[in-house]
């Protein structure tokens, strides 16, 4: 028999609190009591002591704020900062992994066999994608990696 009691941490944020290892965690499974636990919770790594367990995070997050603020001497927010994109990092084709390449090249090469076919060309759309692609997008860096996805994406505002 399996044991079912067993909470399961999901999610978990550090916070920067001086001589404290605070992490908040989201929570889900069932305690040694057999009872359903699904709440958030502010708990130090370290010493194993829970500062507040909720169900609602935004309840949570202002326990946070208030343990973060007096550690750090910022007890006032009234400065909101507009939130922007993250700066990205852009890459030449040549410097993408490689499985991300041959996907565009396999994706190009598909579309080039197509055309070859109605166009009666005998050339090798897997050369010919190869060697396209290497022209196009390694004169400036285009790629970048998407964090959110986790994916490589091509930006089509650089013009490329």
């Amino acid at each position: 028999m399996t044991n079912k009691n067993k909470i399961h941490v999901h999610d978990r944020v550090y916070l920067n609190v001086p001589d404290k290892n605070l992490v908040l965690e989201l929570l889900d499974g069932y305690d040694n009591n057999g009872d359903y636990v699904d709440a958030w919770r502010i708990i130090d790594l370290n010493t194993s002591e829970e500062f507040d367990r909720n169900g609602s995070l935004h309840d949570l997050v202002t326990t946070a704020s208030q343990m973060t603020c007096k550690a750090s001497s910022h007890a006032v927010h009234d400065n909101y900062v507009e939130g922007r994109e993250p700066d990205r990092e852009y890459f030449f084709f040549k410097d993408i992994p490689l499985r991300v390449r041959m996907q565009y090249i396999t994706s190009h090469a598909l579309d080039l066999e197509h055309d070859f076919r109605v166009l009666n060309d005998g050339r090798d759309p897997v050369e010919v994608a190869t060697k396209e692609l290497n022209e196009m997008y390694n004169e400036q860096p285009c790629f970048y990696l998407d964090r959110q996805a986790n994916q490589w994406r091509l930006d089509p505002d650089l013009g490329c």
